[in-house]
């Protein structure tokens, strides 16, 4: 650190007063020596280009601020007070970014979140409709095909009960009570299988998805 520091001896006092007098010609020729102070310390910090830039800018804002309070107390306090200067705009600088990233990194938390929540709705989803089609295959397997095509046709595929009772020669209340028997049944099936795997289900909205997805 010596190094750097001998190369930039303190700006002489009477410049220092002038700048402190409001004197702008010699302000520019003090930001400049001041600007190559900080500049070397941030080389010497081994900070990127960008990074420097913001911290010699961030510094001279402040040494324009403070400037007409600062005291000569001796060689090398203007290269101290610089020092000081830019070190707490490098601390302020590194703490932004320490919190832009705690603010993205929580950002990307929620977000994965919200992903897994959505993954997890789909998967429940998928659960019950792949429980229903099984509990669909098992009730079909224990009911006449009439009674099945009663009920398919009334209550998956909206068709009027009036018109299946005269396809099938039958009276409409026997359509209404096949219908009602396999969704009692099938209300039963996916209970237990429900039970059994520890899945719940949505009936009769989901019943109609697993068929007609199946």
């Amino acid at each position: 650190m010596q190094q750097w520091q001998s190369r930039f001896p303190d700006t002489s006092i009477g410049m220092l007063q002038r700048v402190q007098g409001g004197d702008e010609d010699a302000w520019t020729d003090f930001a400049n020596r001041c600007g190559s102070v900080i500049q070397e310390w941030c080389k010497w910090r081994h900070l990127q280009s960008l990074e420097a830039d913001d911290i010699i800018q961030n510094t001279m804002i402040i040494v324009l601020k403070k400037v007409h309070s600062f005291r000569h107390a001796g060689r090398g306090s203007l290269r101290a007070w610089l020092r000081a200067i830019a070190w707490r705009c490098w601390c302020d600088a590194a703490a932004r970014a320490n919190r832009l990233q705690l603010e993205e990194l929580q950002g990307n938390y929620e977000v994965a979140i919200d992903e897994i929540a959505i993954l997890e709705k789909q998967y429940e989803e998928l659960s019950r409709l792949e429980l229903i089609k099984r509990a669909m295959v098992l009730v079909r397997q224990r009911v006449r095909a009439s009674t099945w095509e009663m009920f398919y046709r009334t209550a998956l595929g909206n068709e009027c009960g009036n018109t299946v009772a005269a396809d099938l020669k039958v009276s409409v209340h026997v359509v209404y009570a096949a219908r009602s028997r396999v969704q009692r049944l099938l209300h039963q099936e996916v209970s237990m299988l429900g039970q059994h795997e520890g899945v719940q289900y949505g009936f009769p909205g989901t019943v109609r998805e697993a068929a007609t997805t199946g």
